[in-house]
């Protein structure tokens, strides 16, 4: 039993969607969404001219042979000597995936950032930076295992 039965008030019952005539039905009345892309010229020039840039070091010049000329000493096969922790099983995919991820950067990163409103001229640069870690990476993997490979 409820000692005070007068302090409850009941509420209406809420009105049906079909009853609310003051109302548009707003699901089939909604306005197309429109993309708004925030772009600064200075951003756009820089982005372009450090993309073009990082093509040429990477097609033109010997930057790559330079980068990851280590890779010719990378012992293969059964006939190397056991590494500690199998680290020289992780040379060439610590290279490779470097590469990709910088290649992933300096092409689709610009595009996120076109679509989010943010600054682009920050992708190329920092495609440069994952190319020259997975080198510095993969060169360090391979002056330490190349002590056990003799």
């Amino acid at each position: 039993m409820d000692p005070n039965p007068g302090d409850r008030i009941a509420a209406p019952p809420a009105p049906d969607q079909a009853d609310r005539t003051d109302q548009p039905d707003r699901s089939s009345h909604q306005a197309p969404r429109v993309l708004r892309l925030r772009i600064v010229p200075w951003d756009v020039v820089c982005t372009v001219t450090l993309l073009v840039l990082l093509v040429v070091l990477a097609t033109a010049t010997t930057w790559p042979a330079r980068l990851f000329g280590f890779l010719a000493n990378v012992c293969e096969g059964d006939t190397c000597g056991p590494v500690p922790f199998g680290v020289d099983y992780y040379i060439r995919p610590l290279v490779w995936g470097g590469i990709g991820a910088a290649i992933a950067a300096a092409g689709i990163g610009p595009v996120v950032s076109l679509l989010k409103g943010w600054y682009m001229s920050f992708w190329p640069v920092l495609a440069l930076a994952l190319l020259v870690v997975s080198s510095v990476a993969g060169s360090i993997l391979t002056a330490f295992s190349a002590r056990y490979w003799l």
